[in-house]
């Protein structure tokens, strides 16, 4: 039997392939039209639609950063109502910071993150604060429906005392 990865937010063009750094900072990093539509798809994934009238029909515009309904005129921005909402970073430093807060096997402090992304440490552990948030509230809702699944790292037995284990 065959089992596939199925990770939709950082998976290559649907084929259950986890992107790896480079690749991920050519594809997303450098473009931010990139960017905003992984958000964009990640709040509406059955496409816009207005809060207000209900609307399926907007625009984007640039000089307001914002999605208009093109029925009501009703200004959506796209963190509004998420748990990114007062967000200042850019959205690729935001993108690429959850990008390695997910994909990291140990895990990475707030001081490597503040490095990397080149943000306070403040900035880093307000974001590794929010990206627990999310991991807890997609987690709990989610069940075990598979019998198969696959581990990135595993680590097996006990440490030996003596030569025994």
């Amino acid at each position: 039997m065959n089992y596939k990865r199925n990770n939709k937010r950082f998976s290559v063009a649907g084929r259950g392939e986890y992107l790896s750094t480079s690749d991920f900072i050519v594809e997303y990093y450098t473009n931010l039209d990139a960017c905003r539509k992984f958000f964009f798809d990640m709040k509406w994934p059955t496409g816009y639609y207005c809060e207000k009238c209900g609307c399926t029909h907007y625009y984007f515009m640039k000089s307001k950063n914002c999605y208009r309904c093109a029925h009501c005129k009703h200004d959506e921005r796209l963190f509004a109502n998420t748990i990114f909402q007062d967000n200042k970073l850019p959205l690729n430093v935001l993108l690429y910071g959850l990008f390695l807060i997910f994909t990291s096997k140990k895990g990475i402090s707030s001081l490597e993150l503040s490095e990397e992304l080149k943000v306070n440490y403040k900035t880093a552990c307000l974001l590794q604060t929010k990206a627990r948030i999310l991991m807890k509230n997609s987690n709990s809702k989610k069940s075990l429906d598979s019998s198969f699944y696959e581990s990135d790292v595993a680590y097996t037995g006990a440490p030996s005392h003596n030569g025994k284990r």
